[in-house]
């Protein structure tokens, strides 16, 4: 049995860990600052299907993060990468953590 609500949010909210930037840094000059550390919107690519989405990630790390996406995503899996781009260029890309799937645990 399963959430209705709860189901929706793990399609386009998920963790993302194991960030690695291409400069070796968050790319903060595309972010604005938030009370928790760093937010940006950035496309993404997930999995190895040639399909862009659009989203926000916010850190909560260095190396780690929230991302929530513009659309609904059926396919998020943990273990699969996310890859952030802005514009054409590629910023670095994390994994989609295990914790992603804790949200359809209900008691």
């Amino acid at each position: 049995q399963y959430d209705e609500e709860v189901f929706t949010a793990a399609r386009s909210d998920f963790y993302v860990e194991d960030i690695r930037w291409i400069t070796g840094t968050p790319p903060t000059s595309s972010m604005e600052r938030i009370e928790t550390g760093w937010k940006g919107r950035f496309s993404m690519k997930i999995r190895h299907g040639p399909r862009i989405v659009e989203g926000t990630l916010e850190l909560t790390g260095d190396d780690s993060g929230n991302v929530r996406l513009d659309n609904k995503d059926g396919g998020l899996a943990p273990g699969q990468f996310v890859v952030f781009y802005t514009l054409d260029e590629c910023l670095g890309s994390g994994v989609i953590s295990e914790r992603h799937w804790a949200k359809f645990l209900l008691d």
